[in-house]
């Protein structure tokens, strides 16, 4: 049994390596092949080519490195054809991944998306393409069943992956002894798995450090770096921060998960990191930034009034939003200030955080994806 797979990020590089430990489970001759990262090549998935070489967003970002992705999009098209997968399973990325939809669709081979496109929040108008060229949708937030139900579209919840993903919960100093981050509180700076997203970020967030480490000196920045961004790229974004930034920050090697369970505080990129942040009850701070053409256009079609999940689960502004020019340093460190303390808004936002965890729903997501992906196959074996 094959199977194209394709995840064009970090985070589907992660839900996508446990969705194909979860089918090896069910069926240990499934072999998985396609676009992923290491995550999924130690799962398994022999990969014809990596995430990092996809990795973008922003309409504008997108442009520069339109021909490679283009490239890597038709190899894997072809590879429907000649290899002739009894399945393709879409992580995500629906500008990468609808072109491949629609070609599987032309071979008669069933498209399972996994994780689907955010089309509650904007462009709605894709919700045709997904009702036609799409078998079966699998949807990880429950307001996400709602919006396909009332549309005429069914669709399967499984929840939301991290629910299996994430460590179990420590104490905050026996993981920061663990992972030999040093004496004093973590903040988290996660500037994001996409070049284009964390070249905006990375400078910003550690000015914001270098502002609370003048009423907090034994704060300790760490941040984790993503698998799509090379160590020597970030280095380029760390080099010009001040000495004393310098001094007390510390890049790992990936684990987000650990670090934002040591964190007191964290200060991240809008995306998945708000999701483990949510979970595991750490008191965060969502910035993003993107290029002006990029934001003007993305403003006209939004259709939610928040960027991070937590907020959009329980429909009010629990953790502040950064947007565009809001994220500055000074504001970041400003509102990431009451989180390093005893504050009454510590203890109300992880109250909140609580709040949204329950609503994300139960574990399992990966068992039941790679089920519902595995009854396809059998179906339409049976069927012809």
């Amino acid at each position: 049994m094959r199977i194209m797979i394709s995840a064009g990020e970090a985070s589907g590089d992660l839900h996508g390596a446990s969705l194909v430990r979860a089918a090896h489970k069910l069926d240990p001759e499934a072999e998985f092949f396609g676009l992923g990262g290491c995550n999924m090549a130690e799962a398994g998935v022999r990969l014809i080519s990596h995430l990092s070489q996809t990795a973008v967003m922003g309409l504008t970002e997108v442009m520069g490195s339109l021909y490679r992705i283009l490239k890597i999009r038709r190899n894997l098209a072809r590879l429907l054809v000649t290899e002739k997968p009894q399945a393709l399973v879409l992580i995500d990325s629906p500008d990468f991944n609808f072109y491949l939809a629609k070609k599987a669709f032309k071979q008669g081979i069933p498209v399972i998306y996994y994780i689907c496109p955010q089309i509650w929040a904007w462009r709605q108008g894709r919700l045709k393409f997904l009702a036609k060229y799409i078998s079966r949708r699998a949807v990880i937030f429950p307001f996400e069943l709602d919006f396909y139900t009332r549309r005429g579209v069914t669709a399967d919840l499984v929840g939301h992956p991290l629910l299996d993903e994430l460590p179990a919960r420590r104490p905050q100093l026996e993981i920061a002894e663990e992972l030999g981050l040093g004496e004093g509180p973590i903040l988290a700076i996660l500037p994001g798995s996409r070049r284009s997203v964390a070249e905006r970020l990375t400078s910003p967030m550690l000015k914001a450090a270098e502002l609370l480490l003048q009423d907090f000196p034994d704060l300790r920045p760490v941040i984790p770096r993503a698998q799509s961004l090379s160590p020597e790229f970030l280095d380029s974004l760390i080099k010009d921060s001040s000495p004393k930034v310098l001094e007390r920050l510390k890049v790992t090697d990936g684990n987000s998960q650990n670090i934002l369970a040591a964190a007191r505080a964290a200060l991240l990129a809008s995306g998945t990191s708000t999701v483990e942040g949510t979970l595991l009850g750490t008191p965060m701070v969502v910035a993003y930034k993107t290029s002006g053409l990029s934001f003007f256009l993305a403003r006209h079609l939004v259709k939610v009034p928040f960027i991070s999940i937590t907020n959009l689960l329980l429909n009010r502004l629990v953790i502040p939003e950064l947007i565009q020019a809001e994220a500055t340093p000074e504001n970041m460190a400003r509102s990431l200030k009451p989180y390093l303390t005893d504050s009454p808004g510590r203890s109300q936002v992880l109250e909140d955080l609580q709040e949204a965890s329950v609503l994300l729903g139960s574990r399992g997501a990966s068992r039941k994806t790679a089920e519902l992906i595995l009854s396809e196959i059998r179906t339409r074996r049976r069927g012809g």
